[in-house]
This record gives C-alpha cells, structure tokens and sequence, in this order.
C-alpha cells in the first residue's frame, strides 16, 4: 500500500512540475550549432545543445557560421550567426515573453493570443508583438524590423516614435529617427514617450546604462565621455587618459587631471573648476582664472604663465612672480 501511494505522489509530483514548466513557458534549444554558447553571469560561457533548456535570462551568443533555434509549442525564435540575445519569460497565468536583442538578426514565430504576450527590446528599437512572424536585426548603427505575417508596434527608444507594421512593411530606426516602408503602402508614424532603453549598444554594457538613469535626487549623468584607465566623466563631462576626472562640463586630458563645471585641464597633476583653464603640469586654476607652464595658480579671473607664477582677483603673472587685485606685474 505504501509503495503505491508513494508511486502516486511521485508521478503527481512530475505532472505538476511538468504543468509548471509549461506555464512558465520555458524554452527549450531544437536545434544548435558548434558556434552556439550560453550564459547567466556574462562571464562564463558553455555550449548550448540541441535538447538543453534554456533558463531565464540566459544570453545565446553565435558564431559567425552559427544558427540556433528555440522552441515552446507552437513558438520558435530563430538565432542568425553573429548574433547576442536573451529570452526571458514572466508570469504564471498570464505568460509575458522579453527578448533582449543586443546584436544579430532573430526570426519570430509568435502564437496570436487576445493581448500581447511578447516584446523585442533593442539598443534602438523596442517592438511589442501582437501575434505575427517577422525578424529583428541589430547593428551598431541602427536596427530594421521586417514582418511577414500579423502585426508588430515598433517604437524609437530615442525619438518616441511609433509605428504599426503589417506584413509587407518595415521599420528602420537608428539616431536619425524612424524609417517606415511598404510594398503596397507606407505605414503611418506617430509620437509618444520614449520607451525605457533595456539593451546597451554593441561596445556598451549595462553600467553604461545606468549612467543615464537618474539618481536618488533625480539628476542624471548624460553626454558623459570617459576613455582610458581610471577615468571618471559626469553631466556632459569629458574625461580622456589615465586618472582624469571630469564633471558638470569639464574636460580633462592627460594624465592625473580634474576638471570641473566648465573646466578644462591639460597636461598632468592639473586642476581647473568653474570655467578655470588648466595646461602643463601641476597647475591650478578656478573661478574663471587661466593657468599655464608648471606649479602656477591663477584663481578669480587671474592670469598666470610660467614657472612657479600666481595670479588672483584679474591679475596677471608671468614667470615665478606674483599678480594681485587689478593691476599687473613682471
């Protein structure tokens, strides 16, 4: 008696986590290419194979000859070579499906269901999928949205612009804006507020993201342009070395540089803020004060070159003096 119960229970306990499986709407790979890796960290990488279940989450990366396909019911997506992708599935009754599509091409074949069920989201484009097949492509510049079958609204993630594509027509989006064309007709284009961007560029990540996002006081950093090691760039900053910092507008080059609200600082050890303008080595300049040569300071307007030279409150000094008030002095 006891041996059947148990029998009972065990195969109860494999109808229902098959049941959940399948409302989870797990995907699962039928077919895989030797080029064909998955991963959930972003660090480690392993083959994805033919049969092999593919988590939430998960990012599938191909090969330049790799293909792989993914399946659930009726539902496939389609992975072209060269191509950097996640699926992810959420909810239980009402089952939602994400593609993160950072790079590549994908081909769709989504089941037509009442109300929208899945959404493709790209560093340019996101495109909510009302039932239909169609393919998503990802360049660096740009991504183009084709559809064959149903209807796909197609959104600029920059601009807010809007589209609805009937099979037959396309949609071209990049930092330009939207393009939209048709065999028989062109679709219309409308304009709404831009949708979240999810997906970084090709060459960016996710922290980069994040940077555009606003901070707990509601600010953001935008325009930010940060090259080289240790750098750090904010509000429009542009920060280009080794060690520089630049923020609220300033530019910082060289090595050990900060520049700050309109500053701008060159050469190495500088300092330049509020509207300041820093060159050489070792030089500090503020409040509107130009500072040039090695170890001069120039602050509130003041004029320093040379060598050893400070200058403050509109004076000028050239070579290891000192400049005060309004006059000028050599």
């Amino acid at each position: 008696m006891q041996s059947v119960l148990k029998i009972a229970l065990t195969l109860l306990f494999l109808i229902l986590q098959s049941a959940l499986a399948a409302a989870q709407g797990e995907w699962s790979v039928a077919n895989a290419g030797k080029q064909v890796m998955v991963t959930m960290d972003n660090q480690t990488w392993s083959p994805l194979r033919k049969g092999d279940a593919v988590p939430n989450g998960a990012w599938i990366s191909t090969g330049p000859v790799g293909r792989a396909q993914l399946v659930r019911g009726k539902e496939s997506v389609t992975f072209k070579p060269n191509t950097l992708a996640s699926v992810t599935t959420r909810g239980f009754f009402f089952r939602k499906t994400d593609v993160l599509q950072q790079s590549g091409e994908l081909e769709l074949q989504i089941e037509k269901r009442l109300r929208p069920h899945t959404s493709v989201q790209t560093p340019f484009l996101a495109a909510v999928v009302k039932g239909t097949r169609f393919t998503v492509s990802v360049s660096r510049r740009d991504a183009r949205v084709n559809v064959n079958e149903g209807l796909v609204e197609v959104t600029s993630v920059s601009s807010g612009e809007r589209s609805n594509l009937k099979p037959g027509q396309s949609a071209r989006v990049g930092t330009g804006g939207m393009q939209v064309a048709g065999k028989t007709d062109t679709p219309s284009i409308s304009r709404v507020d831009p949708p979240a961007q999810r997906v970084p560029a090709v060459g960016q990540t996710l922290k980069d993201l994040n940077k555009n996002l606003p901070d707990a006081a509601g600010n953001r950093n935008t325009s930010a342009s940060s090259k080289g090691a240790g750098n750090s760039a904010n509000s429009s900053g542009s920060s280009n070395g080794k060690g520089n910092s630049a923020s609220s507008g300033g530019s910082s080059n060289g090595k050990g540089n900060s520049a700050s609200s309109g500053g701008s600082s060159n050469g190495k050890g500088n300092s330049a803020s509020s509207g300041g303008s820093s060159n050489g080595n070792g030089n500090s300049a503020s409040s509107g004060g130009g500072s040039n040569g090695k170890g001069s300071s120039a602050s509130s307007g003041g004029g320093s070159n040379g060598k050893g030279s400070s200058a403050s409150g509109g004076g000028s000094s050239n070579g290891g003096d000192k400049g005060k008030g309004r006059g000028r002095e050599k």
